[in-house]
């Protein structure tokens, strides 16, 4: 009897407790009800994952089983501590244990963590805040937890709290992560020191940089801010400044109220609202190729998947997906998409909870197609999840961050200003290619001189960085020329470039100080590693006794080798000029007068000092799968 009574008792906890069994009886919950389940559990992470003494957060934990990891995130941290208030306010915990707790982590972070120039490792040891893996200090992450310091210290205001935010914020040396130059290195480690890598691209970049530029102790100017590139592309009839994964659209916005304002480049809240109706979209356009897809299940972004961690994402800006969708993306989204991002959360739990709820919610990603969910939850998954969920639902974490200074007074520096804004459609360019008998023909010989009455047309920073960061005229511009004739098409390019480096081969030229040329033959569009397009890099080899090197990458050869294309170049002053000459039956074209060829350039620049940059004429890329569009190089008769 007795035994009877235990097995009962065990099968009672285990329907109560284990997410397996569904509980066909329970009231369907509310709106409210369900947001508050969800938000609940999202922060019991923080609250059970956290080391108690010193406030360092787990990186990911085990979300069906009891997890022993010491591997401690950084972001993580900084989620926790907005999410702190948010549990006080709902009253999951008491202000003094919300307080407390904020308090011993600032005071950790002020006397023991490891740091460099203000700056945290990506992942610590949970106990002594030391580095671990090799991690690299990261100024993404940092600026994460500094976000949820700023965020605590407003929340606790006229506290020990808010003076240690403060203190910690002043400490970050922003000017030393820049290395010299304008853009903030990707990271910095012991081992490799500053990566030539940058944050110079639109992504969850904008939280980082405004922190930077509002900083009272070593600020970056706010010049930096338009200088970030912001590569507008279209998915369906969605235009926005494109990046696939989903959380480069969310994380600034958990803090930063964006609505209704605008920079004069862009309305980024509208911006992130049009990038999750794509990413919903793209996923129901692919829902025949994977079975996880569907109008209520979507959400591509960077989570764990079957093969490991990825950056999932969709078009427009080039999608890696496999069927892998990770609830954060879509609920995250509610504050952008509030009744969509609704369907999806009560879709996942009425019909998929016995397979994907757990102790904290939702388990990180799931795959239908692959039979596979992830065992894990992470940290800043869960964070994104509560901190969408409760500026959704009242503007909670936007009204508390609106009371930190530096960061308003940096949005007023970069000019930000009330109202929306439609995004510009890219500046299309044309230029002309003299024929060779004007005024005098050209040669493909290493003889520069018969250029010099060919028109040609000048890349610089304004207008054409692509992505990187350039000081000046010196450190990267171009002159580039086309001529043709019957048999060939020809090329020059005299550029600027204060620091030459040369040191790959075949297709990892790119990495090195080159020139690209892109050609549609058919203008029917640009499709990546289409073999009936061309891409055709061409690299000096300083240090070599090989002149040219080439690489035709969607072809997979080197297209000098068969003849098909001749190159020459020679060290000037300022520089480098590359002169190439390429056979019209190599692009499969019979050219004629008047002829529209559709090409880009690009303008690759390495230097040891900025890391990389490159500056395009003529690509435009269109997103969704679909085909770039390039420039127009109109033919011209020989005698006009």
């Amino acid at each position: 009897m007795k035994r009877l009574v235990a097995v009962i008792l065990i099968f009672s906890m285990t329907y109560a407790y284990c997410p397996y069994f569904a509980c066909a009886e329970e009231p369907a919950l509310s709106d409210e009800g369900l947001l508050n389940l969800i938000e609940e559990r999202a922060f019991r992470f923080f609250l059970d994952e956290a080391n108690p003494v010193n406030g360092l957060v787990k990186d990911k934990a085990f979300n069906f089983t009891n997890d022993t990891s010491a591997v401690a995130s950084i972001a993580s941290v900084g989620f926790a501590l907005t999410a702190y208030p948010i549990a006080i306010e709902r009253g999951w915990i008491s202000r003094e244990e919300g307080y407390n707790r904020t308090l011993r982590t600032l005071r950790f972070f002020n006397d023991e963590i490891e740091e460099v120039h203000g700056f945290y490792y990506h992942f610590v040891d949970m106990k002594t805040g030391r580095r671990m893996w090799n991690s690299e200090v990261s100024p993404i992450d940092t600026a994460l937890f500094i976000a949820g310091a700023l965020f605590a210290g407003a929340y606790f205001k006229g506290t020990e709290v808010e003076e240690l935010a403060k203190a910690l914020y002043e400490r970050i040396d922003f000017q030393w992560m820049t290395n010299g130059g304008k853009f903030l290195s990707l990271s910095w480690s012991p081992e490799s020191k500053f990566s030539i890598l940058l944050w110079n691209n639109y992504c969850e970049l904008m939280i980082l940089y405004l922190l930077a530029i509002g900083s009272p102790t070593h600020p970056l100017p706010p010049d930096v801010w338009p200088e970030i590139k912001r590569s507008v592309g279209t998915y369906k009839t969605y235009k926005l400044i494109q990046y696939p994964a989903l959380f480069t659209h969310q994380y600034s916005h958990l803090w930063i109220d964006f609505r209704n304002v605008n920079d004069g480049i862009a309305d980024y809240f509208e911006n992130s609202r049009r990038a999750t109706l794509a990413n919903r979209v793209f996923c129901i356009d692919n829902k025949d190729k994977f079975k996880t897809y569907s109008e209520d299940v979507w959400g591509l972004t960077a989570s764990d998947g079957p093969g490991g961690y990825k950056a999932y994402g969709a078009e427009p800006g080039g999608a890696l997906h496999d069927g892998t969708v990770a609830p954060t993306a879509a609920i995250t989204s509610i504050m952008f998409t509030p009744e969509l991002s609704l369907r999806f959360i009560r879709n996942l739990y009425q019909n998929h909870r016995a397979r994907l709820w757990g102790k904290y919610g939702f388990c990180d990603s799931f795959n239908f197609d692959r039979n596979w969910r992830s065992p894990y939850v992470i940290g800043i998954d869960q964070g994104a999840i509560l901190l969408g969920i409760e500026n959704y639902r009242g503007g909670f974490v936007w009204g508390v961050f609106k009371k930190v200074p530096w960061v308003q007074d940096a949005m007023r520096k970069v000019g930000f200003k009330e109202g929306t804004l439609e995004l510009k459609e890219p500046e299309r360019r044309e230029v002309e290619a003299a024929h060779r008998s004007y005024p005098s023909p050209i040669l493909a010989d290493g003889e520069f001189n018969d250029w010099k009455d060919v028109p040609v047309f000048k890349i610089h920073k304004e207008g054409f960085l692509d992505y990187g960061a350039v000081a000046s005229e010196d450190d990267l511009s171009a002159e580039i020329g086309f001529a043709w004739d019957e048999y060939y098409l020809y090329i020059y390019a005299e550029v600027s470039d204060d620091f030459l480096i040369s040191r790959k081969k075949d297709e990892n030229i790119y990495q090195d100080d080159c020139v690209e040329l892109f050609i549609d033959p058919a203008s029917d569009g640009f499709r990546w590693k289409d073999p009936r397009d061309i891409q055709i890099g061409f690299a000096p080899m300083f240090k070599y006794s090989e002149g040219v090197k080439m690489w035709a990458w969607f072809q997979k050869m080197d297209p000098g080798k068969t003849g098909d294309v001749l190159a020459f170049y020679e060290r000037s002053p300022k520089g480098y000029i590359i002169e190439a000459r390429i056979a019209w039956s190599f692009i499969g074209i019979k050219p004629r007068a008047g002829d529209v060829l559709r090409a880009a350039v690009a303008v690759h620049d390495i230097d040891s000092d900025r890391g990389q940059a490159k500056y395009t004429w003529g690509y435009y890329p269109a997103g969704g799968g679909r085909a770039a569009e390039l420039g127009r190089i109109v033919l011209k008769n020989g005698q006009t």
